[in-house]
């Protein structure tokens, strides 16, 4: 945190201990200690509205969104203020991206994807400032649940194009060492994502994907289960900017895929 930013939280802290006492003292309607204890409320809100600065959800509002994924295949969270997202896009818009294969499997497995990405990304850039701050507000969202099989370590990265008229991508399912949570920053454009139970489109079901917005689906590892969604993405109407985050488990033992 800025050392300003820092003083300027300590300067309203004090101003509001300050008024507190005045305030409630003239009234005599609240005791000094109450008093106390509702500066001290408000100093924890501050806090948390600086420590989580780029996000407009708070770590209970995740975690809110995130129950709910004992009954749907994914959920969506509008997370991220257009300051922020904003400035993702234009480093987003400066590295370069290579075409992925048009075709991955083969015959029920086939998936048939049209995009551009990069995971190389900088690390001193705003894409490892959301990695860090983002894995604080999971933590805080799910600390009291016990909802994973072990610590979610968000470690890999992956920046998406998909460009105006590109068919996106096919239903699949993410990879059995991605675990636990995939979540899915919205930067720009626009494009129909779906769940559904099988490659066929069974039970699809549309999840809102606006800039700014969070997709989660659950992966391996979620509430004890072996969840992988089929998921996919189509009707591109705007390009559309995509912020990949996952749990890898292979880069934390060391192992290749």
């Amino acid at each position: 945190m800025h050392v300003e930013y820092t003083k300027s939280l300590f300067s309203i802290s004090r101003t509001l201990y300050c008024f507190c006492r005045i305030r409630f003292a003239k009234l005599q309607t609240i005791s000094e200690q109450q008093a106390n204890h509702a500066v001290l409320a408000t100093i924890k809100i501050i806090q948390n509205m600086s420590q989580f600065k780029h996000f407009s959800a708070s770590p209970k509002q995740l975690g809110g969104a995130i129950s709910t994924l004992n009954y749907f295949r994914a959920v969506s969270v509008p997370l991220l203020t257009d300051e922020f997202r904003l400035a993702l896009l234009k480093e987003a818009e400066s590295y370069p991206l290579r075409p992925v294969r048009e075709s991955v499997g083969n015959g029920n497995n086939l998936v048939k994807q049209k995009m551009n990405l990069q995971s190389e990304l900088n690390p001193d850039g705003l894409f490892f400032e959301l990695v860090q701050e983002f894995q604080n507000l999971f933590e805080q969202a799910t600390h009291s649940g016990n909802l994973f099989d072990g610590r979610v370590v968000f470690n890999d990265l992956m920046l998406q194009r998909y460009d105006v008229g590109a068919y996106g991508i096919t239903p699949h399912r993410d990879r059995t060492d991605y675990r636990f949570m995939i979540c899915l920053f919205v930067l720009a454009g626009h494009g129909r994502f779906y769940t559904s139970k099988d490659r066929q489109k069974t039970q699809q079901q549309e999840i809102a994907n606006l800039p700014g917005d969070v997709i989660l689906t659950p992966a391996p590892g979620f509430r004890g289960l072996q969840e992988r969604p089929f998921h996919y993405l189509e009707d591109i109407s705007e390009e559309r900017w995509v912020f990949g985050l996952r749990h890898d488990e292979t880069k934390l033992n060391g192992s290749k895929r």
